[in-house]
């Protein structure tokens, strides 16, 4: 029989698993949504909504011991937030940021 503490690591274990393997799926889903933000850029709703997704992101990953990924996310986030607060316009180096910092996250997923 496994102490409450043993079940707690082995469940946490799990979910690390189950979120590395995820992780893919959602820095796709990151480059889509980046994607239509660069075909419209006056659209405040995708820069929220990429806002938002690299938010919970970099506290998801930090959480569950993906540090460069949570790292790599929250740079995306700072980026992102400081575009919108900036104005509906992006400028050349913003949008050059943020891809940059996406392919960063790109990079930051663990091997395997």
């Amino acid at each position: 029989m496994s102490s409450p503490q043993e079940e707690f690591q082995r469940f946490l274990a799990e979910q690390r698993i189950e979120y590395q393997r995820s992780l893919p799926e959602k820095i796709a889903e990151i480059r889509a949504l980046w994607q239509v933000v660069n075909a419209d850029a006056d659209a405040p709703k995708p820069m929220k909504d990429l806002e938002r997704m690299a938010h919970t992101l970099a506290g998801t990953a930090g959480t569950l011991g993906y540090r460069e990924i949570g790292t790599a996310a929250k740079a995306l986030e700072l980026l992102v937030e400081h575009a919108v607060a900036a104005g509906p316009d992006l400028t050349l180096t913003q949008r050059s940021e943020i891809a940059l910092a996406i392919d960063t996250l790109q990079a930051a997923l663990p091997a395997g």
